[in-house]
C-alpha cells in the first residue's frame, strides 16, 4: 500500500508578551508538515498556524467528498452506477468492510449469485487464500473460458469441464467448492446427475469437491467455514 508523503507535527514555543510595564509568558502552537518524496533525498518543509492547517485539511475533505466512486475506483461511469446503487440498496453491501475495494468488484461483477457473494465474504473474512469462478478443463488445468461458446468450434465451451465458484489450494489439497441455489431435493435428475459426473471426474484428476445449498450458505456459513478449513490446515 503507497504510503502518503506528508508528515505534520505540532510544535511549542514559549513567547513572552509585553503590554506597557507588564508581561506574561505565553505558548504558541505552530505545526511544521513536511512533504518527502520516495526514492529522493529531498523534504520540503513549511511551518503554519492552525488556520492555515484547518484550510489545508477542509480542502482534502472536499476533494475527497467531490471524487465520485468511478474516479475512486478507475471504473466506467455505468459500472460506478451500479456500485453506488448496490451501496443504497443491497444488505450484502451496507456497511460491508469491503467497499471500494478490488474484493468490492470481484464480488459484484465476477460472481454469479447472492449465496456466492455470501461465501465470498466469509471465505475474505477468515483470510482464507482462494479463487473464484476459476475454470479447469477435462484435463484439470485451468483454462480460459473468455470468448468460449458451444457455437465455436475453435473455442468451445466443451473444453471445460467446470468453472468452481471457488478454488482453494493448499500443501497437497486441491478443493473445488460450489453453492447451489437449490436443496438436493430441489434439483433435478438432469442436475443432479450432471454435478455427479462433474464431481467423479474432479476427484479422478486429484481433486476434492464440496457443495453447499442456499440453506447451508444462509444459515450456517460458520459450519462451512470450520469444514474448509479442516481441508486446508
Amino acid at each position: 500500500m503507497a504510503r502518503i508523503p506528508i508528515e505534520i507535527e505540532k510544535i511549542k514555543k514559549v513567547s513572552r508578551r509585553y503590554r506597557g510595564t507588564d508581561s506574561e509568558t505565553i505558548e504558541i502552537t505552530e505545526y511544521l508538515v513536511s512533504v518527502s518524496e520516495k526514492g529522493q533525498s529531498w523534504k520540503k518543509t513549511i511551518h503554519c498556524d492552525l488556520k492555515e492547517l484547518t484550510k489545508f485539511r477542509d480542502a482534502i475533505s472536499n476533494i475527497i467528498e467531490t471524487t465520485s466512486t468511478a474516479e475512486k475506483m478507475n471504473i466506467s461511469i455505468e459500472n460506478a452506477n451500479i456500485l453506488d446503487k448496490h451501496y443504497a440498496e443491497d444488505k450484502l453491501c451496507q456497511n460491508c468492510k469491503y467497499q471500494l475495494t478490488n474484493n468490492c468488484l470481484t464480488c459484484l461483477f465476477d460472481l454469479q449469485s447472492p449465496l456466492e457473494r455470501k461465501l465470498f465474504i466469509a471465505l475474505n473474512e477468515e483470510y482464507i487464500r482462494f479463487e473464484a469462478q476459476y475454470p479447469l478443463n477435462w484435463k484439470g488445468e485451468k483454462i480460459s473460458i473468455e470468448g468460449k461458446s458451444y457455437n465455436n468450434p475453435k473455442n468451445n465451451f466443451k473444453e471445460v469441464l467446470t468453472v468452481a465458484d471457488f478454488y482453494i489450494e493448499k500443501k497437497d489439497v486441491k478443493l473445488c467448492v460450489y453453492t447451489d441455489g437449490h436443496t438436493y431435493h430441489e434439483r433435478t435428475e438432469e442436475q443432479a446427475q450432471r454435478d455427479k459426473r462433474i464431481d467423479r471426474k474432479l476427484q479422478e484428476l486429484g481433486f476434492q469437491v464440496l457443495r453447499y445449498t442456499g440453506k447451508d450458505v444462509n444459515e450456517n456459513t460458520g459450519f462451512i467455514m470450520a469444514e474448509i478449513k479442516k481441508w486446508i490446515e
